[in-house]
């Protein structure tokens, strides 16, 4: 009888890792599909537009926060067009924008 007790403790012991690698993995959740979808098509659409390539503005971006890059995107939100870049350094998401014209860093920042 103290079988069964000892597997099912083991059974709710796995429960709980794993629950917490799905807590920790949505700190690295991305954006819903279709905000990524418009930021893809906006990105398309303007890229020949930047001085900066996306490595450029990725290698700045990483000079700030060593990690992984999960996400760079063009955006314009009436302050010129600028390099999104999200990298995740283990421990915190961060959104760095660069200036896709002058390639210098104009906001860094926690991700939301």
């Amino acid at each position: 009888m103290r079988k069964p007790l000892v597997i099912a403790g083991v059974g709710l012991l796995a429960a709980g890792i794993g629950g917490g690698v799905a807590v920790g993995s949505a700190r690295t959740h991305s954006d819903p599909a279709r905000e990524r979808n418009a930021e893809a098509r906006y990105t398309a659409a303007h890229r020949s537009e930047a001085t900066v390539s996306q490595a450029g503005a990725e290698q700045a971006a990483l000079a700030r926060h060593e990690g992984k890059i999960s996400d760079t995107h063009l955006e314009n939100e009436g302050h010129g067009l600028r390099w999104e870049v999200k990298s995740d350094d283990g421990s915190q998401v961060w959104e760095v924008q660069v200036d896709a014209h002058r390639g210098q860093v104009v906001s860094d920042q926690p991700d939301e």
